[in-house]
Protein backbone atom coordinates (compact mmCIF):
# COMPACT_ATOMS: atom_id res chain seq x y z
CA UNK A 1 0.00 0.00 0.00
CA UNK A 2 2.81 2.13 0.05
CA UNK A 3 3.97 1.93 -3.15
CA UNK A 4 0.55 2.45 -4.10
CA UNK A 5 0.05 5.69 -2.13
CA UNK A 6 3.57 6.91 -3.32
CA UNK A 7 2.17 6.55 -7.15
CA UNK A 8 -0.46 8.32 -5.75
CA UNK A 9 1.76 11.43 -4.72
CA UNK A 10 3.43 11.28 -8.37
CA UNK A 11 -0.04 11.58 -9.68
CA UNK A 12 -1.46 14.67 -8.04
CA UNK A 13 1.89 16.46 -8.30
CA UNK A 14 1.78 17.42 -11.67
CA UNK A 15 -2.11 17.49 -11.73
CA UNK A 16 -2.00 20.71 -8.89
CA UNK A 17 0.90 22.25 -10.55
CA UNK A 18 -1.07 22.92 -13.67
CA UNK A 19 -3.81 24.71 -12.93
CA UNK A 20 -6.04 26.38 -10.25
CA UNK A 21 -6.44 24.95 -6.78
CA UNK A 22 -8.97 25.15 -4.06
CA UNK A 23 -7.04 25.57 -0.32
CA UNK A 24 -8.32 25.63 3.01
CA UNK A 25 -5.64 25.61 5.35
CA UNK A 26 -5.49 26.38 8.89
CA UNK A 27 -2.66 26.96 11.93
CA UNK A 28 -3.43 26.06 15.83
CA UNK A 29 -1.85 26.46 18.81
CA UNK A 30 -2.54 25.01 21.79
CA UNK A 31 -1.15 25.24 25.22
CA UNK A 32 -1.95 23.28 28.40
CA UNK A 33 -0.81 23.34 32.10
CA UNK A 34 -1.23 19.76 33.60
CA UNK A 35 -1.10 18.96 37.48
CA UNK A 36 0.61 15.99 36.17
CA UNK A 37 1.05 13.64 32.69
CA UNK A 38 -1.79 12.26 30.66
CA UNK A 39 -1.72 8.76 29.78
CA UNK A 40 -1.98 9.17 26.14
CA UNK A 41 0.95 11.60 26.66
CA UNK A 42 4.67 11.00 29.12
CA UNK A 43 4.35 9.88 32.69
CA UNK A 44 5.47 12.92 35.26
CA UNK A 45 6.10 12.85 38.78
CA UNK A 46 6.14 16.63 38.39
CA UNK A 47 3.00 18.45 40.30
CA UNK A 48 2.42 20.82 37.42
CA UNK A 49 4.15 20.67 33.69
CA UNK A 50 3.62 22.75 31.28
CA UNK A 51 2.53 21.59 27.38
CA UNK A 52 2.36 23.07 23.71
CA UNK A 53 1.73 22.07 20.38
CA UNK A 54 1.55 23.80 17.18
CA UNK A 55 -0.06 22.41 14.05
CA UNK A 56 -0.17 24.21 10.05
CA UNK A 57 -2.55 22.30 8.31
CA UNK A 58 -2.05 22.75 4.43
CA UNK A 59 -5.00 20.98 2.64
CA UNK A 60 -5.79 21.54 -1.46
CA UNK A 61 -7.94 19.90 -3.98
CA UNK A 62 -8.50 20.07 -7.58
CA UNK A 63 -10.91 19.27 -10.02
CA UNK A 64 -8.85 16.84 -13.13
CA UNK A 65 -12.00 16.78 -14.86
CA UNK A 66 -15.99 15.89 -14.58
CA UNK A 67 -15.24 12.92 -12.93
CA UNK A 68 -12.17 13.14 -11.26
CA UNK A 69 -10.49 15.17 -8.55
CA UNK A 70 -7.27 14.85 -6.38
CA UNK A 71 -6.92 16.19 -2.65
CA UNK A 72 -4.29 16.55 -0.13
CA UNK A 73 -3.56 17.23 3.43
CA UNK A 74 -0.14 18.37 4.66
CA UNK A 75 0.57 18.65 8.52
CA UNK A 76 3.36 19.95 10.12
CA UNK A 77 3.33 19.59 14.00
CA UNK A 78 6.21 20.76 17.09
CA UNK A 79 5.86 19.90 20.56
CA UNK A 80 7.05 20.88 23.25
CA UNK A 81 6.52 19.98 27.11
CA UNK A 82 5.15 16.97 27.67
CA UNK A 83 3.20 16.63 24.77
CA UNK A 84 4.03 13.96 21.97
CA UNK A 85 0.91 13.81 20.08
CA UNK A 86 -2.45 15.89 19.95
CA UNK A 87 -4.72 14.68 22.80
CA UNK A 88 -4.66 10.83 21.82
CA UNK A 89 -5.66 11.09 18.02
CA UNK A 90 -2.42 9.74 17.03
CA UNK A 91 -1.40 6.10 18.25
CA UNK A 92 1.60 5.84 20.10
CA UNK A 93 3.61 4.52 17.37
CA UNK A 94 3.29 7.36 15.23
CA UNK A 95 5.14 9.62 17.29
CA UNK A 96 8.56 9.34 19.10
CA UNK A 97 9.61 10.39 22.55
CA UNK A 98 11.91 12.31 21.49
CA UNK A 99 10.86 13.78 18.77
CA UNK A 100 10.09 17.36 18.47
CA UNK A 101 8.92 17.83 15.11
CA UNK A 102 6.57 15.72 13.04
CA UNK A 103 6.15 16.15 9.66
CA UNK A 104 2.90 13.99 8.22
CA UNK A 105 1.13 13.19 4.70
CA UNK A 106 -2.10 13.20 6.52
CA UNK A 107 -4.06 12.98 3.13
CA UNK A 108 -3.58 12.44 -0.39
CA UNK A 109 -6.13 10.67 -2.73
CA UNK A 110 -7.35 10.42 -5.95
CA UNK A 111 -11.02 10.28 -6.26
CA UNK A 112 -12.77 8.84 -9.63
CA UNK A 113 -16.57 8.74 -10.22
CA UNK A 114 -17.34 6.47 -12.79
CA UNK A 115 -20.69 5.17 -13.93
CA UNK A 116 -22.11 3.28 -11.50
CA UNK A 117 -19.68 3.84 -9.15
CA UNK A 118 -17.10 5.80 -7.01
CA UNK A 119 -13.44 5.21 -6.31
CA UNK A 120 -11.37 7.18 -3.63
CA UNK A 121 -7.57 5.83 -3.17
CA UNK A 122 -4.61 6.94 -1.56
CA UNK A 123 -4.42 8.14 1.97
CA UNK A 124 -8.02 9.28 3.15
CA UNK A 125 -9.97 9.67 6.25
CA UNK A 126 -11.80 6.17 7.04
CA UNK A 127 -14.57 6.03 9.62
CA UNK A 128 -17.65 3.19 11.04
CA UNK A 129 -21.17 3.47 12.14
CA UNK A 130 -23.10 6.69 13.04
CA UNK A 131 -21.70 7.50 16.81
CA UNK A 132 -20.31 10.27 17.78
CA UNK A 133 -17.76 9.37 20.67
CA UNK A 134 -18.18 5.48 21.32
CA UNK A 135 -17.34 4.22 17.94
CA UNK A 136 -18.12 0.36 18.09
CA UNK A 137 -18.17 -0.35 14.47
CA UNK A 138 -15.04 1.52 13.63
CA UNK A 139 -12.04 -0.60 13.58
CA UNK A 140 -9.86 2.12 11.88
CA UNK A 141 -9.70 5.27 14.19
CA UNK A 142 -8.68 5.09 18.16
CA UNK A 143 -11.38 6.83 20.55
CA UNK A 144 -10.40 10.70 21.25
CA UNK A 145 -12.67 11.10 24.07
CA UNK A 146 -10.87 14.91 24.84
CA UNK A 147 -12.40 16.28 21.59
CA UNK A 148 -14.37 13.74 19.56
CA UNK A 149 -14.72 16.07 16.25
CA UNK A 150 -10.54 16.26 15.81
CA UNK A 151 -9.45 14.73 12.50
CA UNK A 152 -8.86 11.37 12.71
CA UNK A 153 -5.46 10.26 10.96
CA UNK A 154 -5.75 9.38 7.54
CA UNK A 155 -5.21 5.75 6.22
CA UNK A 156 -3.89 4.12 3.06
CA UNK A 157 -6.84 2.55 1.28
CA UNK A 158 -9.14 1.55 -1.66
CA UNK A 159 -12.50 3.02 -1.27
CA UNK A 160 -15.24 2.31 -3.77
CA UNK A 161 -18.79 3.28 -3.18
CA UNK A 162 -21.97 1.82 -5.29
CA UNK A 163 -24.99 3.95 -5.20
CA UNK A 164 -28.35 1.41 -5.44
CA UNK A 165 -31.07 4.14 -6.31
CA UNK A 166 -31.23 7.12 -3.96
CA UNK A 167 -31.61 5.87 -0.78
CA UNK A 168 -29.39 2.87 -0.69
CA UNK A 169 -25.82 2.07 -1.46
CA UNK A 170 -23.10 -0.13 -0.57
CA UNK A 171 -19.33 1.07 0.53
CA UNK A 172 -16.33 -1.48 0.32
CA UNK A 173 -12.62 -0.67 1.59
CA UNK A 174 -9.67 -2.48 1.61
CA UNK A 175 -6.99 -0.99 3.98
CA UNK A 176 -3.19 -2.46 3.49
CA UNK A 177 -0.24 -1.43 5.68
CA UNK A 178 3.23 -3.12 5.86
CA UNK A 179 2.04 -6.45 4.51
CA UNK A 180 -0.74 -8.78 4.02
CA UNK A 181 -0.90 -9.90 8.08
CA UNK A 182 -1.71 -6.30 9.02
CA UNK A 183 -4.51 -5.42 6.45
CA UNK A 184 -8.00 -4.51 7.31
CA UNK A 185 -11.34 -4.54 5.37
CA UNK A 186 -15.18 -3.34 5.29
CA UNK A 187 -18.34 -3.93 3.86
CA UNK A 188 -21.59 -1.87 4.69
CA UNK A 189 -24.80 -1.88 3.10
CA UNK A 190 -27.29 1.04 4.05
CA UNK A 191 -30.50 1.96 2.91
CA UNK A 192 -33.35 4.36 4.09
CA UNK A 193 -37.07 3.63 5.23
CA UNK A 194 -39.57 5.06 7.46
CA UNK A 195 -37.76 8.11 7.77
CA UNK A 196 -34.50 6.12 9.44
CA UNK A 197 -31.40 5.42 7.98
CA UNK A 198 -30.18 1.76 8.70
CA UNK A 199 -26.76 0.01 7.46
CA UNK A 200 -25.21 -3.58 8.14
CA UNK A 201 -21.68 -3.69 8.18
CA UNK A 202 -19.13 -6.78 8.11
CA UNK A 203 -15.45 -5.76 9.21
CA UNK A 204 -12.27 -8.13 9.61
CA UNK A 205 -8.93 -7.47 10.84
CA UNK A 206 -6.43 -9.62 9.67
CA UNK A 207 -3.35 -8.75 12.38
CA UNK A 208 -5.80 -9.69 15.29
CA UNK A 209 -7.78 -12.24 13.47
CA UNK A 210 -11.13 -11.11 14.44
CA UNK A 211 -14.44 -9.87 12.48
CA UNK A 212 -17.42 -7.80 12.96
CA UNK A 213 -20.89 -7.77 12.53
CA UNK A 214 -22.91 -4.58 13.29
CA UNK A 215 -26.13 -2.71 12.37
CA UNK A 216 -26.70 0.98 12.75
CA UNK A 217 -29.85 3.53 13.23
CA UNK A 218 -30.48 7.19 12.78
CA UNK A 219 -33.52 8.96 12.72
CA UNK A 220 -35.09 11.74 13.96
CA UNK A 221 -38.58 11.99 15.69
CA UNK A 222 -38.67 15.30 17.77
CA UNK A 223 -34.82 14.65 18.58
CA UNK A 224 -32.02 13.08 17.01
CA UNK A 225 -31.29 9.55 17.60
CA UNK A 226 -28.91 6.79 17.06
CA UNK A 227 -27.62 3.40 17.73
CA UNK A 228 -25.38 0.89 16.56
CA UNK A 229 -24.65 -2.62 17.87
CA UNK A 230 -21.37 -4.32 17.39
CA UNK A 231 -21.11 -8.36 17.70
CA UNK A 232 -17.07 -8.77 17.68
CA UNK A 233 -15.91 -12.55 16.87
CA UNK A 234 -12.31 -13.78 17.44
CA UNK A 235 -10.97 -17.69 17.94
CA UNK A 236 -11.08 -17.58 21.35
CA UNK A 237 -13.82 -15.09 22.40
CA UNK A 238 -16.65 -12.96 21.16
CA UNK A 239 -18.04 -9.53 22.76
CA UNK A 240 -20.26 -7.46 22.41
CA UNK A 241 -20.55 -3.31 21.80
CA UNK A 242 -23.97 -1.42 22.20
CA UNK A 243 -23.93 2.28 21.62
CA UNK A 244 -27.33 4.42 22.19
CA UNK A 245 -27.23 8.35 21.67
CA UNK A 246 -29.65 11.51 21.34
CA UNK A 247 -29.25 15.35 20.93
CA UNK A 248 -31.63 18.42 20.63
CA UNK A 249 -31.60 21.92 20.03
CA UNK A 250 -33.64 23.78 22.21
CA UNK A 251 -35.89 26.82 20.42
CA UNK A 252 -34.57 29.26 23.13
CA UNK A 253 -32.33 32.83 22.27
CA UNK A 254 -29.04 31.95 21.15
CA UNK A 255 -29.19 28.38 20.81
CA UNK A 256 -29.24 25.43 23.08
CA UNK A 257 -27.90 21.99 22.43
CA UNK A 258 -27.65 18.84 23.86
CA UNK A 259 -25.98 15.56 22.88
CA UNK A 260 -25.68 12.39 25.09
CA UNK A 261 -24.32 9.15 23.93
CA UNK A 262 -24.02 6.07 26.01
CA UNK A 263 -22.00 2.88 25.32
CA UNK A 264 -21.64 -0.89 27.02
CA UNK A 265 -18.55 -2.54 26.03
CA UNK A 266 -18.44 -6.69 27.01
CA UNK A 267 -14.78 -6.64 26.43
CA UNK A 268 -13.93 -4.37 29.50
CA UNK A 269 -13.46 -5.22 32.86
CA UNK A 270 -16.03 -5.21 35.29
CA UNK A 271 -13.41 -4.31 38.04
CA UNK A 272 -11.30 -0.79 38.07
CA UNK A 273 -8.44 -3.13 39.73
CA UNK A 274 -8.12 -5.26 36.56
CA UNK A 275 -7.32 -2.21 34.32
CA UNK A 276 -4.70 -2.76 31.58
CA UNK A 277 -3.32 0.66 31.23
CA UNK A 278 -0.33 -0.42 28.81
CA UNK A 279 -2.57 -1.16 26.37
CA UNK A 280 -4.30 2.49 26.20
CA UNK A 281 -1.08 3.68 25.82
CA UNK A 282 -0.36 1.59 23.22
CA UNK A 283 -3.51 1.71 21.05
CA UNK A 284 -5.14 -1.96 21.71
CA UNK A 285 -7.77 -0.42 24.06
CA UNK A 286 -9.33 2.71 24.03
CA UNK A 287 -11.77 2.41 26.92
CA UNK A 288 -10.82 -0.12 29.76
CA UNK A 289 -14.71 -0.43 31.51
CA UNK A 290 -17.73 -1.75 30.33
CA UNK A 291 -20.01 1.22 30.85
CA UNK A 292 -19.48 4.94 29.43
CA UNK A 293 -21.28 8.58 29.04
CA UNK A 294 -20.72 11.28 27.10
CA UNK A 295 -22.80 14.53 27.57
CA UNK A 296 -22.28 17.93 26.52
CA UNK A 297 -24.42 20.92 26.78
CA UNK A 298 -23.54 24.15 24.79
CA UNK A 299 -25.22 27.15 24.05
CA UNK A 300 -24.00 30.04 22.46
CA UNK A 301 -24.17 32.55 19.45
CA UNK A 302 -21.49 31.64 16.71
CA UNK A 303 -21.22 34.84 15.83
CA UNK A 304 -20.54 35.78 19.54
CA UNK A 305 -19.23 33.38 21.64
CA UNK A 306 -20.46 29.58 22.83
CA UNK A 307 -19.71 28.23 26.43
CA UNK A 308 -19.99 24.18 26.73
CA UNK A 309 -19.81 21.78 29.44
CA UNK A 310 -19.08 18.20 28.71
CA UNK A 311 -19.16 15.09 30.72
CA UNK A 312 -17.46 11.64 30.65
CA UNK A 313 -18.05 9.23 32.76
CA UNK A 314 -16.90 5.57 33.28
CA UNK A 315 -20.07 4.19 34.84
CA UNK A 316 -18.52 0.93 35.79
CA UNK A 317 -15.87 2.53 38.36
CA UNK A 318 -17.66 5.48 39.05
CA UNK A 319 -14.79 7.74 38.07
CA UNK A 320 -15.64 10.56 35.62
CA UNK A 321 -14.44 13.94 33.85
CA UNK A 322 -16.16 17.74 33.50
CA UNK A 323 -15.06 19.72 30.72
CA UNK A 324 -16.40 23.31 30.99
CA UNK A 325 -15.02 25.35 28.13
CA UNK A 326 -15.84 28.84 26.14
CA UNK A 327 -15.15 29.60 22.78
CA UNK A 328 -14.89 33.14 21.45
CA UNK A 329 -14.51 34.07 17.47
CA UNK A 330 -12.17 36.65 17.06
CA UNK A 331 -13.70 37.17 13.27
CA UNK A 332 -14.84 34.52 10.46
CA UNK A 333 -11.13 33.00 10.10
CA UNK A 334 -9.77 33.62 13.84
CA UNK A 335 -11.27 31.74 17.19
CA UNK A 336 -10.10 31.64 20.53
CA UNK A 337 -10.87 28.64 23.09
CA UNK A 338 -10.12 27.99 26.55
CA UNK A 339 -11.15 25.38 29.07
CA UNK A 340 -10.41 22.72 31.96
CA UNK A 341 -10.27 19.08 32.22
CA UNK A 342 -11.28 17.93 35.57
CA UNK A 343 -11.29 14.18 36.65
CA UNK A 344 -13.68 13.77 39.50
CA UNK A 345 -15.35 10.91 41.47
CA UNK A 346 -13.57 7.41 42.33
CA UNK A 347 -9.89 8.02 42.33
CA UNK A 348 -8.59 4.95 41.43
CA UNK A 349 -10.97 5.03 38.71
CA UNK A 350 -9.62 4.80 34.58
CA UNK A 351 -10.47 9.12 34.44
CA UNK A 352 -8.59 9.35 37.43
CA UNK A 353 -5.61 7.42 36.24
CA UNK A 354 -1.79 7.85 36.75
CA UNK A 355 -3.17 10.74 38.76
CA UNK A 356 -4.00 13.24 36.50
CA UNK A 357 -5.14 15.73 37.85
CA UNK A 358 -6.31 19.20 36.68
CA UNK A 359 -5.97 20.16 33.10
CA UNK A 360 -6.10 23.94 31.42
CA UNK A 361 -5.81 24.57 28.32
CA UNK A 362 -5.94 27.78 25.96
CA UNK A 363 -6.22 26.65 22.24
CA UNK A 364 -5.88 29.66 19.13
CA UNK A 365 -6.66 28.56 15.48
CA UNK A 366 -6.63 30.52 12.27
CA UNK A 367 -8.29 29.52 9.15
CA UNK A 368 -6.30 31.04 5.44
Amino acid sequence: MRVICCVVILLIIPAVLSGSIQFSNYFENRFFILSSGLPVLQETKRETSLSDYTRLRIQASKELASNASVYFALDFFTFHGLLRSPLGAYESQQTNQDKRLLLALDRAHINLYLPGFDIILGKQRLAGGVSSVWTSMDIFNRINIFEPTEEKPGINALKIYVPLGKLSALTGVYALEDDLTSSKSSLRAQTHFAGVDAAFTFSHETERNRSLLGVDFRGEHVIGWWAEAGYLISPHHTDKKIVLGFDYSFPVAGGLYWMTEFLYDQSGEKESSRYDYAKLRSGERYTLGRSYCYSKVTYGMPQYFSASLAYIGNWTDGSFMLSPSFLYPFSDHVSFNTGFFIPMGHKEGEMNRLETGLVFFLWLKINF
